[in-house]
């Protein structure tokens, strides 16, 4: 049996213990993520979904239970937390605020420089990287304060992909674009995924980008896991989703409608070619015309 890249096991954080503003963030919550996945991680806000992510990358230590990474324990002594943070990138939520150096070459190659890698290793890195978010080499000499918001948001992401992280984590980087921005970042970030085979966990509020992007999505909901599972076998459950204040997408809203009208409907479409097979087998059982 493949053994998970990385493992949560009755994980629970609890911010605050033993003052007035103690609060569980995270609820005994055990789940396996598997190399090669694209999981899309959604939650309404205070669900818990940034708080679990920041374990994966050891940012944050459980309060109880166990992290695992390639089968091993993250919290023995011997594990390499270092080594975790190397393998494991996390993008955070308006990543352009994180940039520092004096030109976007130096910020995109400071992880692989902390890796101890040669010149040429961390030249290649960083021209791969760009490619990869779309940017030219002719911005490596300026400084990433002169760039426009998306292309400071692609050094920011580029400067974690410049390390090779087995696993990808985005929160959010989407956040505040404008939607060709956004689709553009997201298609970029797919295309890494198929490239480099690497494991990705993209946060987001957006069902549609996760239906367009995802393999599996992980729903929290109140500290716990509502939903871990495929796309399609998660929004066979939409009412129970929109029960939770979170929106699903437009395509699977109409099947919805449709069902709640008397029609026979499969209401885990989500896709516009579901959608077609959907209608077209409504129409061979003469349900529609």
């Amino acid at each position: 049996m493949e053994t998970p890249i990385l493992r949560a096991e009755n994980l629970t954080h609890t911010y605050g213990i033993s003052t007035p503003f103690e609060k569980t963030a995270v609820d005994n919550v055990t789940l396996d993520i598997y190399s090669g996945d694209f999981i899309g991680v959604i939650g309404h806000t205070g669900s818990g979904k940034s708080t679990f992510i920041q374990h994966l990358n050891g940012i944050l230590k459980p309060t109880s239970g166990k992290l695992y990474f390639n089968g091993q324990d993250t919290s023995d002594k011997k594990f390499s937390k270092r080594d975790l943070r190397f393998n494991v990138g996390l993008v955070f939520q308006y990543p352009e605020y994180q940039l520092f150096e004096e030109t976007v070459e130096k910020d995109i190659s400071f992880g692989p420089k902390n890796m101890g890698l040669s010149e040429e290793e961390i030249h290649e890195r960083v021209m791969n990287s760009l490619r990869f978010v779309g940017l030219s080499e002719s911005v490596l000499d300026k400084s990433p304060f002169e760039l426009s918001g998306g292309q400071k948001r692609r050094v920011a992401i580029a400067g974690i992909m410049a390390m090779r992280p087995k696993v990808l984590i985005l929160d959010e980087p989407t956040a505040g674009l404008d939607p060709k921005g956004r689709d553009e970042i997201l298609s970029r970030i797919k295309e890494y995924h198929e490239e480099e085979k690497t494991t990705v966990l993209l946060v987001s509020h957006s069902m549609e980008d996760v239906a367009k992007n995802c393999n599996k999505v992980l729903v929290m909901n109140k500290a716990q896991v509502a939903f871990y599972d495929s796309v399609r076998e998660v929004f066979k459950h939409s009412a129970e989703l929109k029960s939770m204040r979170l929106n699903v997408p437009q395509i699977t809203n109409i099947f919805l409608d449709l069902k709640a009208k008397g029609y026979d409907v499969d209401t885990s479409v989500y896709t516009p070619e579901q959608a077609c097979a959907e209608i077209l087998r409504l129409r061979q059982k003469g349900e529609i015309k």
